[in-house]
């Protein structure tokens, strides 16, 4: 309030009653100009919320919210956070081309168990939010894009449908319409039966392939580690949980469990072979034949990931033991010839070697005496004979002059 008002007021207080109502009138009117100006604000600030967000500050992933969520908690899902979704995905060109369509569908969080711009949209999402996102090619089927026949991969889903629409290229963008239901956090593994360890484990393995198949190693590595957190064993072996407490050993369980490990660590191998990662591939497959050590497939990627770190003798070694025990296996066979060529041009090479280190490599062969030829012969026999002329002459010449 101004200091003129307040002049204002403390003379009312002598005055009439119309002069304090006039003063009165004046605040309320204030008060009314302010709650407007107010109102004008939180317009302003709602008026964003109806329009295209830029969620990356890029222009690759923007988002409309078309239904508000629980804002007021402040709450938003973590990374692991197990959430409960519905999406459907279209062409942003074509919106009646429809890509996927998942109602109540349960994901981990971070994991790419879904394409990765939704997975990006949902850390940023309230409970009971619903959206719009328009995605870019990089946060969608990326430059393979995605062929009719090929996997929509859904997590999941085993055997997963193939896609039936038109051919989605390396520039095509994405629309999509996605509502967070609800979460709940990641339980301790420990506590989790076997069972489900194992589908969790398989989830996330056949989700990595996934991602192997489209050229997306590195995509893939953090699916395979994610499945070998649920499926590693844990302190005192792996057991069901009882209401009682009390760990019963689950020994066939605990096999099945080990073999889902050591295919996981053995597609991980792969994986981490194309990405370059080779100690750590190396590695992988190394714990697959530790266990497995008549496993050909690990023995074939063990002999590649050599052959790529320059250890072509363990290579050929590798590639021998597997071919010994697949050798109908194409690949195998390919992986062996090529390491028994490189080994025969290492051998080549350190003969030059050896030879260069005793000082013989630039040592030439005696040439063979070559014969006169005949012109040559003509000459020298006619010179010979004509010294020979000569020096009788001379004789002679000297017999005759004694003789005298």
């Amino acid at each position: 309030m101004s200091e003129g008002e307040r002049t204002t007021i403390d003379k009312s207080e002598s005055s009439s009653f119309e002069d304090l109502a006039s003063a009165a009138a004046h605040e309320i009117e204030e008060a009314k100009l302010a709650d407007a100006a107010s109102a004008k604000i939180d317009k302003k600030e709602e008026k964003p919320q109806e329009e295209w967000q830029d969620v990356l500050g890029s222009g690759a992933l923007l988002k409309k919210i078309i239904e508000q969520g629980d804002e007021a908690s402040g709450e938003r899902p973590q990374r692991s956070d197990i959430c409960r979704i519905s999406y459907e995905l279209r062409l942003q060109d074509d919106p009646k081309n429809i890509i996927e369509k998942r109602d109540n569908l349960k994901i981990y969080l971070g994991d790419n168990e879904i394409l990765q711009g939704l997975d990006l949209a949902l850390t940023l999402m309230y409970r009971g939010e619903a959206c719009l996102l328009r995605i870019a090619p990089r946060f969608a089927y990326g430059d393979s894009g995605l062929k009719p026949g090929e996997s929509l991969g859904l997590v999941g889903e085993v055997d997963s449908p193939k896609y039936d629409g038109e051919a989605i290229g390396p520039e095509t963008w994405l629309e999509a319409s996605l509502k967070l239901h609800d979460w709940t956090e990641e339980s301790e593994h420990e506590t989790l039966p076997i069972a489900e360890r194992m589908e969790i484990g398989i989830r996330r393995r056949c989700r990595g392939n996934w991602w192997y198949g489209r050229g997306e190693s590195q995509l893939a590595v953090q699916l395979y580690r994610r499945a070998l957190d649920v499926l590693d064993e844990s302190e005192g072996g792996i057991s069901d949980p009882t209401a009682s407490g009390d760990l019963e050993p689950a020994s066939e369980a605990l096999h099945a469990l080990l073999e889902e490990r050591l295919r996981v660590h053995n597609n991980m191998a792969a994986a981490q072979l194309k990405a370059g990662a080779y100690e750590a591939a190396l590695q992988a497959v190394s714990r697959v034949l530790t266990c497995q050590p008549q496993n050909a497939k690990a023995l074939y990627r063990k002999s590649r990931i050599l052959t790529a770190m320059g250890r072509n003798s363990e290579a050929l070694e590798a590639a021998r033991a597997a071919a010994a025990l697949a050798p109908s296996d194409i690949g195998v066979r390919k992986e062996l010839s090529k390491c028994e060529q490189k080994a025969t041009r290492d051998r080549s090479v350190e003969k030059k070697l050896a030879k260069r280190m005793l000082g013989t490599a630039g040592q030439s062969k005696p040439e063979p005496e070559k014969k006169p030829s005949r012109a040559k012969m003509f000459i020298w026999s006619s010179l010979l004979l004509s010294f020979l002329v000569g020096v009788a002459s001379v004789l002679v010449y000297r017999y005759k002059m004694q003789s005298e």
